[in-house]
């Protein structure tokens, strides 16, 4: 009996790496025989044109490397939603069909149609049915048509609220002041939180005392990674009288934020975009109240 097993555990052993060895042999294969749908590159196109049949279109605009919405909304766009919408550029396909039958595909009228551009030339994907086998979704593209994942019309079919950027502040603003002196908590205080070159922050104000590593954390881990659960248009009624503080950039401009709402959740209003942001109530405190202490 122990012989039988020991015969078993030395054929496992061999048989194991040729096992791994022939699936990995075999994923080479799958891909080096994929279609390449274009040989185009990311970085060649700074205009994105996403075409409904019976919807009203967006778009979307690079400016000094940085992608924006420009249809319907003239906002920050979520940059890592453009990106994969993007990259249908480097996408392969395992297959590549007769382009005569477009119809057969859902492609004869196109359920949308993604338009890349720049200054010398437009390219365009049209987007049909989808393989009821594979539940992958045919793709015309230069004559050809392929077999690709439905995520990328998917991700181009998002409402346009949806591919605004959750950040409050963009990567390149650079913070070198807040200004909490008009909201209640802090009026009596006057305090402002001024940020270095080198990103270190400080606090400024009357009766308050503060740890430097703390004030750090707070302004790294709040508002320099923070995300809205949701962003959204909206219309500021001044008479109301809202609460608000402002940031100064380092370019010397000023972005004033109203606090519309604290609980069940924080909204705030930016008004130079004029958008609403939605954070949690948790994190919201923390976005208003830095890691200050008050003195008697």
């Amino acid at each position: 009996m122990q012989k039988r097993w020991k015969s078993i555990l030395i054929l496992i052993l061999f048989i194991a790496p040729l096992a791994v060895l022939s699936l990995l042999f075999l994923d080479e294969e799958i891909e080096d025989n994929a279609f390449e749908v274009s040989n185009l590159k990311l970085s060649e196109f700074d205009e994105i044109f996403i075409d409904f049949p019976s919807k009203a279109a967006t778009s979307f605009k690079k400016i000094n490397g940085f992608w924006y919405q420009t249809k319907p909304y003239q906002t920050r766009a979520d940059q890592t939603i453009v990106y994969r919408i993007l990259s249908i550029l480097a996408a392969k396909s395992k297959e590549k069909l007769d382009s005569m039958k477009l119809e057969k595909y859902g492609l004869d009228k196109p359920k949308l149609k993604m338009t890349f551009s720049n200054n010398n030339e437009k390219k365009v994907f049209s987007f049909g049915t989808y393989n009821p086998v594979t539940e992958q979704q045919y793709v015309l593209f230069d004559n050809n048509v392929f077999i690709l994942d439905g995520i990328f019309s998917e991700m181009a079919e998002y409402s346009p609220v949806e591919l605004i950027d959750k950040r409050p502040l963009a990567p390149f603003e650079k913070v070198m002041k807040f200004d909490y002196s008009r909201l209640e908590q802090w009026q009596e205080n006057f305090l402002r939180i001024d940020v270095s070159a080198d990103g270190k922050a400080k606090a400024v104000g009357q009766k308050i005392e503060y740890d430097e590593d703390q004030l750090n954390t707070w302004l790294t881990d709040t508002w320099f990674k923070v995300l809205a659960t949701s962003v959204e248009p909206y219309k500021l009624d001044a008479r109301v009288g809202y609460k608000s503080f402002d940031l100064y950039l380092d370019d010397k401009a000023k972005i004033t934020f109203y606090r519309i709402q604290e609980s069940p959740e924080l909204l705030l209003f930016r008004k130079d975009e004029g958008l609403l942001y939605h954070f949690p109530q948790d994190i919201g405190f923390t976005m208003l109240n830095p890691s200050v202490s008050r003195l008697e």
